[in-house]
């Protein structure tokens, strides 16, 4: 009986044969990571088994661990459904660590060779033939719209802030006219009080020095005593 080394790991592989896949898997430039891993986003029926023997079997690639990530879309609405809430389906992201590195190109300066170009201008003939505008176009209406909007409110807060000053002056010229009543009604309150005398005001002024009792009588001893001070000095 023959044994498998101990260095070597024993990977097994599905006996399912596939010659054409019906799935897509796509490989996601990641430059933060190392060499050593690379990232899929692949189907959601999608097993670490199944990426295995796919790297494996169709690119000679030898994976030692896989992690998995389920990533929940956002709600959002459509161009042609505007308020339409709905999530679309979640994303399934497996990052792969590999037996040798690999690593991304750099970005050519120049995407004549891909005809990107020919490309754009493609995209944008089919969107004006379906009458869907562009990005470009989208943003730029949104903005005039924008504006146009800036300028009618502009022009409703103006009228609002005059009517406000408008209406603040009336207010200010009633509380002025109200103050100034106000304060005549209390002269003429207080020119009331002087020539109408009430009872007591009357009766304090009838008093006589004997119905004042002793403080009048001390004044009026004090006011003698001086007097006759004073007629000595001169004497």
């Amino acid at each position: 009986m023959e044994f498998a080394p101990v260095t070597k790991k024993v990977v097994a592989f599905g006996s399912k044969q596939v010659f054409l896949p019906k799935f897509t898997v796509a490989l996601i430039r990641t430059p933060r990571l190392s060499p050593y891993h690379a990232k899929f986003l692949v189907p959601l029926n999608f097993s670490k088994y199944d990426l295995r023997d796919y790297l494996f079997h169709a690119y000679n690639v030898k994976v030692h661990s896989i992690r998995s990530l389920v990533k929940q879309m956002p709600v959002r609405d459509s161009v042609k459904q505007p308020r339409h809430w709905f999530r679309p389906e979640s994303e399934k992201y497996m990052t792969v660590e590999m037996d040798k590195p690999f690593v991304w190109p750099e970005t050519p300066e120049s995407w004549e060779p891909w005809a990107r170009k020919e490309k754009e201008e493609s995209i944008r003939k089919t969107q004006s033939h379906q009458g869907l505008d562009s990005e470009h176009a989208q943003r730029t209406a949104a903005k005039s719209m924008r504006q146009q909007a800036l300028k009618v409110l502009g022009e409703s807060h103006a009228w609002k802030w005059a009517n406000l000053k408008s209406k603040k002056g009336e207010k200010g010229e009633k509380s002025v006219s109200a103050a100034k009543k106000a304060t005549s009604k209390k002269v003429e309150a207080s020119k009331l009080k002087e020539t109408y005398k009430t009872p007591a005001d009357r009766w304090e002024e009838g008093r006589t020095p004997q119905m004042l009792g002793r403080e009048l009588l001390k004044v009026d001893d004090t006011i003698s005593a001086e007097a006759s001070r004073s007629h000595e000095v001169s004497q």
